[in-house]
């Protein structure tokens, strides 16, 4: 996480607007903490802003198709062109690798807001984008309200947050398809190292 900031300061859950886009695309974080050789490796992309109006019943792949959908808060994007977002929730989902007592295919059938549940540890604790010591923003709206954002919370779950508070956040970017792996395997003990 690069620290916590609110999605976006006037509480509105329209990406293209938001604060925290601003900051990520064009204030500091891209101005002033990103090197000039990293800014060249990346692309810029579509980022799909399909939302979801509820979290009850929703899986990652029922969440994939939400967010390329067209639901979302009146007069809102459904998408936008840029350099830097945030996860999506299904990549959450799909991140998992489930345990030995909850498989892959268990946690992938299993909604994400339920993933905190004792029974369900194995989803979020064999997850490389689980983190339990903070809440983090993902880019998908709540479509039936004009200011909640979903987040995934410190204990696992997936839920909606008003966009105006402040929690993690982890940028996401799509490198072009000219970088190259020069070495590295992509654990944290011997990350990638990239080469335009």
């Amino acid at each position: 996480s690069i620290g916590n900031m609110a999605w976006d300061s006037n509480n509105n859950n329209d990406w293209s607007n938001a604060t925290l886009n601003a900051n990520l695309n064009s204030g500091d974080y891209w101005t002033n903490i990103l090197s000039d050789n990293a800014k060249s490796m990346i692309g810029d992309t579509l980022w799909y802003l399909g939302g979801s109006s509820t979290y009850n019943d929703v899986t990652a792949s029922m969440f994939y198709e939400r967010e390329r959908g067209t639901t979302v808060y009146s007069g809102r994007d459904t998408s936008w062109v840029g350099k830097v977002g945030l996860m999506y929730p299904s990549d959450y989902g799909y991140a998992t690798s489930g345990g030995s007592t909850t498989d892959r295919n268990a946690c992938l059938n299993k909604e994400l807001y339920n993933w905190d549940s004792s029974s369900y540890s194995d989803c979020k604790n064999n997850d490389w984008l689980y983190e339990s010591s903070y809440h983090q923003w993902t880019i998908t709206p709540r479509a039936s309200r004009s200011d909640y954002v979903f987040r995934v919370g410190f204990a696992g779950y997936l839920r909606y947050y008003s966009a105006n508070k402040a929690i993690g956040v982890r940028p996401v970017v799509f490198l072009k398809s000219s970088i190259k792996i020069v070495d590295g395997d992509g654990s944290s003990s011997n990350p990638y190292i990239l080469q335009s």
